[in-house]
């Protein structure tokens, strides 16, 4: 393809890219905004091809534009300079070519979601998996390119990159959550707890990611007190048809119990929402939906309600999380110019000549700076978890529990920087 071949600016000209070069893009331009239209259509169908499409236009665009007019690159290439964004209910104007790329991907990424639904209908487990995974990771680069903007006035709602990265980590924990599906329909019953014990801490991770609004905060919540269950009673029954030692027999009962109290959890949650929160008629039918799940759960485990100080003593399924982080494949070739820092200019001779300095003295300076990096690691963790306790974003007994853990870890690596100030 000989497009691909000019697409830096030809110097001494006001050219970023040839005719041929052009015309692809307007053609790419066109199927992207046809994916747009069938994604909000929902009944025309389209392929993996289209969605490479789109990959190919958000590529030839990735180039350094640095101080080149984007509105003026924008109308020539007769791209169209408008989106509707659906959370905030307006028309947003394009400004930059970084948003239109973001923009883009946004689109596949949409794309990628429906065609894993699709196959999930279908029965196609490993396919829908798979197109979850590229959902999330094509989400992780839509925020790249949103964060790189520099011309965009106004990003609306859609298009932040904070909403685009959480839309990655949510697509991740539903990436996550259908091999957990799939492996407990095959009836492997031991792994698939281990991966329902994987999506709750996904899940976990989700909610300590940011402040988010009560109904969701409280969502969340239920979703990963209900998977960790499922993972305790899977493990239950896994362990049950395995072995009949008496020993598995106590550990089966364990599990047993510590499953109902997540369960519980997850139905007291659900019903407080119904009860407390303003929802919409979709959220309640979703709400009730979890419920007569989680309360058939409950009707199948007739075990004693253990307290929490019990709770604590009954070790969680190992988990394992099978679906890859969320890394962007690619990021923004123009993100050199958001800083003023050039590698280059590092002067290498005087970092050198400190560091030589540093060695005739004989400080163990690696070793003490590994240890105070450590400590501040540690004190901002300590902060992070006082402000979720102020926030009352977290149980009293596990402040308590991971407070007195973080201390003692900043005593011992004190007392280590001690001992090496006095060598």
């Amino acid at each position: 393809m000989l497009y691909n071949q000019n697409l830096l600016k030809i110097a001494g000209s006001d050219m970023i890219f040839d005719e041929e070069t052009m015309r692809r893009i307007r053609y790419l331009h066109f199927k992207t905004k046809h994916l747009e239209d069938a994604l909000e259509k929902e009944d025309e169908q389209f392929s993996p091809d289209d969605l490479n499409l789109i990959l190919e236009y958000t590529k030839i665009l990735n180039i350094n534009y640095k101080n080149e007019n984007h509105k003026e690159i924008l109308r020539e290439l007769d791209i169209t300079q408008i989106f509707d964004d659906p959370v905030a209910n307006k028309e947003i104007e394009i400004q930059d070519i970084m948003f239109e790329c973001s923009h883009a991907l946004w689109i596949m990424a949409k794309a990628y979601s429906q065609l894993s639904e699709k196959y999930e209908a279908e029965g196609e487990w490993e396919n829908a998996i798979i197109a979850m995974t590229e959902c999330s990771k094509i989400y992780k680069t839509a925020a790249y390119f949103s964060a790189a903007v520099v011309h965009q006035k106004e990003k609306g709602e859609i298009l932040t990159s904070e909403n685009l990265e959480l839309n990655s980590e949510e697509s991740r924990i539903i990436a996550q959550s259908l091999a957990a599906l799939r492996e407990e329909t095959n009836n492997n019953i031991y792994f698939s707890s281990k991966l329902y014990a994987g999506l709750s801490m996904l899940s976990k991770r989700l909610f300590y990611l940011k402040k988010h609004d009560e109904k969701k905060k409280q969502q969340i919540r239920a979703q990963f007190h209900y998977d960790m269950g499922k993972a305790c009673y899977l493990k239950a029954r896994a362990s049950l048809e395995s072995s009949i030692t008496l020993i598995n027999k106590e550990k089966v009962l364990k599990l047993q119990e510590k499953a109902l109290w997540y369960y519980i959890k997850a139905r007291d949650i659900w019903e407080d929402m119904l009860s407390n929160l303003s929802l919409s008629s979709e959220e309640k039918e979703n709400i009730e939906l979890n419920l007569s799940i989680v309360k058939d759960n409950l009707k199948e485990n007739d075990e004693e309600q253990l307290d929490y100080e019990e709770i604590k003593k009954i070790q969680d399924p190992e988990p394992i999380i099978i679906i890859p982080e969320n890394l962007a494949p690619f990021v923004p070739k123009s993100i050199i110019y958001l800083t003023k820092f050039v590698p280059k200019d590092l002067n290498i001779k005087r970092f050198k000549s400190y560091q030589k300095k540093k060695l005739e003295e004989k400080i163990p300076y690696s070793k003490k700076e590994k240890l105070i990096d450590q400590k501040a690691g540690v004190v901002r963790t300590i902060n992070e978890l006082k402000l979720l306790k102020e926030n009352n974003e977290i149980d009293v007994d596990k402040f308590v529990e991971l407070i007195e853990k973080y201390s003692t870890k900043l005593k011992m690596i004190d007392s280590a920087i001690e001992k090496l100030a006095k060598r």
